[in-house]
């Protein structure tokens, strides 16, 4: 079965990725994979050094299923398979790692929409995923 693989950040454009999917979902009779990525804290020398790990990733646990939520809801009143994923690393090379490691045939995703003044000075996840990506990106404002 085809699958495709939708990183969602909370942003307006993650749901209009999520909208896109869907209409190519149906159109391969595919599956999406919902995808949140939480950044690991860097808790060195910090009041996070001193909580402990199962609390600090319950809470992250909740925020990325606030997240992740309205993106599922679109996703089961289309009737279109899928299944939602929470991991923690660094978030671009993590959203590669995934579509390789859930055999993916693209990715299609939001953009930020930060300008190219921004973009080049900060660089986004979105270029970042396009050159390590070896499958198919789609970015969608």
């Amino acid at each position: 079965m085809n699958a495709i693989l939708v990183p969602v950040d909370g942003s307006t454009n993650a749901l209009h990725a999520t909208n896109y999917a869907i209409a190519q979902a149906k159109h391969i009779r595919g599956r999406v994979h919902l995808l949140n990525v939480q950044l690991l804290p860097d808790t060195y020398r910090t009041v996070r050094e001193y909580l402990a790990a199962p609390p600090n990733r319950e809470l992250t646990a909740r925020r990325a299923n606030a997240i992740l939520k309205p993106a599922a809801a679109r996703l089961q009143r289309a009737r279109v398979p899928h299944h939602v994923h929470i991991i923690y690393g660094d978030i671009a090379p993590t959203i590669v790692q995934a579509a390789r490691r859930l055999k993916c045939e693209s990715i299609i995703m939001g953009t930020r929409g930060l300008g190219p003044i921004r973009n080049l000075l900060l660089g986004s996840v979105a270029t970042k995923v396009i050159h390590l990506a070896k499958a198919p990106v789609t970015l969608v404002k």
